[in-house]
């Protein structure tokens, strides 16, 4: 992934490479370790929705990023909980880290913030997760019983940065800057956040949080035109990638076949700004024609 390098996941200061991979789709454990293999390091997983898909990839996780594993310090494990209750969160992280082997999580969110979450209890619940928070001082306890955790990650805390992944842009402008790294939808489609986020980061990177964008596979309606440019999934990632706010595009690769095609498309580099214009033109006109369909009655 030359073209597009390594990059600072905001405030956070971990190198990641700027394509992730969530478990959603149900990607096996043998195509995770590919990726890593390829130079892919940043990896999503989810214990409670959807957990049969990303269970999937349960093994491949464990094995990168168990206690002991070599590998631990090259990967960023990032995790989520659509369990968006604060007294339930002992029992998320027991399930996580039991399944996975793990000692600490890189980073933790919660999932699917909307206008309607009460964000303030899960920021403040999130962060007593971090080095000194007395939700990880209370649950070190279990861990030492149950691992030979050392002093260093006791300390380190239960999770090293904090997140969210929102569906509100409102939302994720009122709580960004207390938050490690936001997750937002963002494709050629709906690029309201370049409006709507975007401008309220500072533009520092030891300032801003990490930002990572899902959903970029934009799949246009059905009836486009015979012989019309249609863009590839991995060109909607090259399209993300090129939007210098961008950190990390989360993908939905199945496959070794689309880890392949995806870096392919990455080693090209930034699009031109005529290219930019073309795929920009083209989710303008897509959105156009969605929003002309009438509702069924």
């Amino acid at each position: 992934m030359s073209a597009f390098s390594r990059r600072t996941l905001g405030k956070t200061g971990l190198q990641v490479s700027p394509l992730g991979i969530g478990g959603g789709n149900g990607i096996r454990s043998e195509d995770v370790l590919y990726a890593f293999e390829h130079g892919i390091n940043y990896f999503f997983f989810s214990s409670d929705l959807h957990h049969w898909m990303y269970q999937r990839s349960a093994q491949a996780l464990r094995t990168l990023c168990k206690r002991g594993s070599s590998a631990r310090e090259q990967v960023i494990l990032a995790t989520v909980s659509y369990v968006n209750d604060p007294d339930k969160i002992p029992a998320v992280l027991s399930d996580l880290f039991y399944e996975l082997q793990v000692d600490y999580i890189d980073v933790f969110h919660w999932g699917w913030v909307t206008d309607d979450t009460p964000y303030d209890s899960l920021l403040e619940t999130a962060q007593e997760l971090k080095a000194g928070g007395t939700l990880a001082r209370r649950f070190s306890p279990f861990f030492q019983r149950a691992t030979a955790t050392n002093e260093d990650l006791v300390k380190r805390g239960l999770v090293r940065y904090v997140g969210s992944s929102f569906h509100s842009r409102r939302m994720a402008r009122t709580y960004m800057h207390d938050l490690d790294v936001v997750m937002l939808r963002y494709n050629l489609a709906h690029t309201g956040a370049e409006q709507d986020v975007v401008p309220f980061l500072s533009g520092e990177e030891t300032r801003d949080p990490g930002m990572v964008v899902f959903n970029v596979a934009y799949f246009p309606p059905k009836g486009s035109a015979p012989g019309a440019y249609v863009p590839t999934i991995p060109d909607c990632y090259r399209f993300a990638l090129s939007q210098p706010w961008v950190d990390i595009v989360l993908t939905g690769v199945t496959n070794r076949q689309e880890i392949d095609q995806a870096l392919a498309v990455v080693e090209q580099g930034p699009l031109s700004d005529d290219e930019d214009a073309a795929m920009r033109a083209y989710g303008e006109l897509q959105l156009k024609r969605r929003s002309s369909v009438p509702s069924p009655a």
